[in-house]
């Protein structure tokens, strides 16, 4: 009596998705196109369960991968959707509702995947970027969310202002800001790609942090602060949203003159050259009125050029 073989493809679906959670193989969808389009159009509870396993698998061969936090891992995955991080959140075999993983603090890391496809908006016809375009919405559930521990936003040598600004992302540029994110890092590498998109406003709102669009210096910018809770707590982090209150009353009294705030980013002579070199004038003007910033013999001949 010869046997019968069933191929994967002939299984059921809801059968098909418990493999696919014990396996924890990425390459299994990619075997055949039936399988690849019923894993992508899975339920996010199915993918919340897989993600779980794979993490789990991760972290029993490696302390690092326990190290770098489970949000940091999942986040990784293109599926990890707000709608996938929800039914992770609820799903029992969360690996955050275990003791273990509530009193290790972790920083979350936000995965380089969020700002890739970021690009510029020149061409005509292109809308420009909104308050409700991508990653932006992600990011606010995110940094809201009391279950997500501290998010870095310098997270690879600032990598997301970066990208932010060489697609004049105003809105995120905005976000990122507001959330610690700093303009120094790689040399200040957002501020030359600012000065070579010839973008003054992006230039001045990186520098300054209280200059126009800065967050620092709008009465309708939501602040993002983190405190611990007390009282017998389980004393996670948890990031409140609200207007910064004083330390001494629960309102703030209104001051009669705004205190000048200092840049984000000292003025050096590089970005004046760059600036040059892209020729982009109002930023030359900029750097050198209104910073201060005296250029050296270099640039003093390639403004004569």
């Amino acid at each position: 009596m010869s046997r019968r073989v069933v191929a994967l493809d002939h299984l059921p679906v809801e059968l098909l998705y418990d493999i696919h959670a014990f396996a924890s193989s990425p390459a299994l969808p990619l075997t055949c196109k039936y399988l690849y389009e019923v894993f992508k159009s899975a339920p996010a509870t199915v993918h919340a369960d897989y993600l779980i396993s794979c993490y789990e698998n991760l972290a029993a061969q490696s302390a690092s991968v326990r190290a770098f936090g489970f949000v940091s891992r999942i986040l990784r995955y293109p599926i990890c959707t707000q709608e996938v991080l929800e039914a992770i959140f609820r799903n029992p075999s969360c690996p955050l509702a275990s003791s273990t993983h509530s009193t290790q603090r972790t920083v979350t890391v936000l995965p380089r995947r969020l700002f890739r496809n970021l690009a510029p908006r020149d061409d005509p016809g292109q809308r420009p970027w909104t308050d409700d375009d991508e990653p932006l919405p992600f990011l606010r559930y995110l940094y809201g969310h009391e279950r997500i521990s501290v998010i870095a936003t310098n997270s690879y040598d600032g990598y997301a202002l970066t990208r932010a600004v060489y697609a004049e992302f105003t809105p995120l540029v905005r976000f990122l800001l507001a959330n610690e994110a700093s303009p120094e890092c790689k040399d200040n590498l957002a501020v030359a790609v600012a000065i070579r998109r010839r973008s003054l406003p992006l230039v001045r709102m990186l520098i300054e942090r209280d200059g126009p669009g800065d967050v620092a210096g709008d009465s309708n910018t939501i602040a993002q602060t983190v405190k611990r809770t007390g009282g017998g707590g389980s004393g996670r982090d948890v990031v409140v949203i609200g207007k910064k209150r004083s330390s001494s009353s629960d309102i703030a009294p209104r001051s009669a003159k705004k205190r000048k705030l200092g840049d984000r980013v000292a003025v050096n002579q590089e970005m004046l050259k760059t600036a040059v070199k892209c020729d982009a004038r109002d930023i030359v003007e900029y750097l050198m009125r209104e910073k201060g910033c005296v250029p050296n013999m270099q640039t003093v001949l390639l403004m004569g050029q």
